[in-house]
Formats: C-alpha cells, structure tokens, sequence
C-alpha cells in the first residue's frame, strides 16, 4: 500500500468516526443553546451545554481536516534517496608464471583438422528438404565416431563418415585395427522426397599410429550391408543416463541413425548401387 492509498483511508476513517459525530453534536449544541428543550432562552444551563458541545463539535469536525491536509499534501521537500557508487574491482593481477618444473611442455604439430560439420553458408533449398537437411546434420556429437559434413565439394549435399582421419581419434580407431572404412554420399531430391546415398569403401593403411585413406585396387562404390574390423576392439559412447552406445564400426552404425532421421521428416532414405547420385 502506497502512501497516498494510506492517506485517503485516513481522512475518510476520520471523517465517518470524528467529523460526522462532530457535525451531529454541532447541531445539537445550537439546539440547546437555543434554549432547548423547552424554547426558553434564558435557561442558563441548556445554553452552557450547548455552547460547550458546540466547541467540541467543531474540534472534531477539525480532525478529518487536518489528517487529510496532513496525508495527501505533496512532500515536495522530501529527501532523495542516496545511492552508492558501483564499487570498481581493482584490475586483476596478471598472473605469475609456472616454475620451468612444472610447465607443460608444447605440444606436437596435430595431424591436418578434419573437414568441418558445417559450413558457415548451407546450401539453398526449399523448406522441406531444408528440415532434412537440418535434421541430418543434428546428428553431429563431439563423443560419436562419426561426423556428418556439408558435401558441396564433392558435388553432394551431404557426406557422412568415420572420424578416423581426426588426431583426437586416433586411438580409438588404432585399437580396432581397421583396414577398410566407408562414407555415405548422399543427395536430397525434394520432388521424390528421397535422400539418394551411396557409399564409398576406402582402404586404411597405418604409418607410426596415424592413418592414410585411399580407394587404390579395392575401390567399391554402391551400396555396403557390413564391413568387417581387424580386433574385437568396440568403441563404447554414453551419452545422458540410459543412453549407451556400443560401436564396432560397421555400416550400420552409420547408416541407422541417418534413415530414422530422415523417417521422421517424412522423406526415404533410398541406397544407389549403380549410377550417378
């Protein structure tokens, strides 16, 4: 409740309990000064008490005045609150550096960065395959062993693959000992509502931990149910409780979760052996 609010409340509880009964007894003091009850003028004692109830009458009526001159006035000579300054924090200390003994020493020249997920300008398309093309690419996780790439260098939409070429991922793939790995190429066709995909099988060859990709004499290129692994070596990823995934580095670890992305927009996921994409 403001102080205006508290005011009026004032002054009208004042009027009903002070100033009405004050009007009341105003009356009746001039009644009784007259001469009341009985007319006469010259009862000495009606016209004292009227008199006297009069006074009283108009000090009463003076109260809910007063309160309301008192309460709703504006305090133009009210104080303004003070405020204090934004304390400024001292700059920050640089800081100390570490004794030669316990620096780490520089690290060595990282292997050539994998492609990036994404391109900073996508490509144009209508709003359908815009929500599949989205989609797709949503599958990008900095813990899964795949990663989904913009394709318009190869003449493509999009290209999935194993991150076998990415340094941080060396390890993983170093244990399973792989020999052959493949992408997916895939294309967007908004008038059939299809994603066209082939993939393409590549031969790994490993040189001092890092390995090299090529198609050399075992170039396939069409459509890949499996593809088998050197040790039994499985890569485990877990994501939110509940969410555990265990990869062996098949095609269909790869290839699944693109076809229930591409279900749910409503499109076919349609594998192309022979032909152009």
């Amino acid at each position: 409740m403001n102080n205006k609010t508290g005011g009026i409340i004032a002054t009208i509880a004042s009027a009903l309990f002070c100033g009405l009964p004050g009007i009341v007894g105003c009356l009746g003091g001039i009644w009784f000064a007259a001469g009341a009850p009985g007319g006469e003028v010259n009862d000495q004692n009606f016209s004292t008490l009227g008199v006297t109830l009069i006074c009283v009458s108009l000090l009463l009526i003076a109260i809910p005045i007063v309160v309301g001159f008192l309460t709703l006035r504006r305090k133009t000579n009210a104080a303004m609150p003070y405020v204090m300054p934004a304390a400024v924090p001292p700059p920050a200390a640089a800081p100390m550096p570490a004794p030669f003994y316990q620096q780490t020493p520089p690290p060595m020249p990282p292997a050539p960065p994998a492609p990036p997920a994404a391109q900073s300008a996508p490509p144009a398309m209508d709003a359908s395959a815009r929500t599949v093309y989205d989609r797709i690419m949503a599958l990008n996780r900095p813990t899964a062993p795949y990663q989904i790439i913009d394709g318009r260098s190869q003449n493509v939409d999009l290209i999935a693959e194993w991150k076998i070429v990415d340094a941080r991922w060396y390890d993983v793939f170093g244990k399973a000992n792989l020999t052959k790995v493949f992408r997916i190429h895939m294309k967007l066709d908004p008038a059939r509502r299809e994603v066209r995909a082939m993939d393409q099988e590549l031969n790994v060859s490993w040189r001092a931990g890092v390995p090299s990709l090529s198609f050399e004499a075992s170039f396939f290129k069409g459509q890949k149910s499996s593809i088998s692994f050197g040790t039994g070596y499985a890569f485990t990823e877990t994501l939110a409780p509940g969410q555990v995934y265990k990869y062996k580095f098949n095609t269909n670890e790869l290839k699944k979760p693109i076809q229930e992305a591409v279900a749910a927009c409503g499109w076919t996921y349609k594998g192309i052996a022979f032909g152009k994409l």
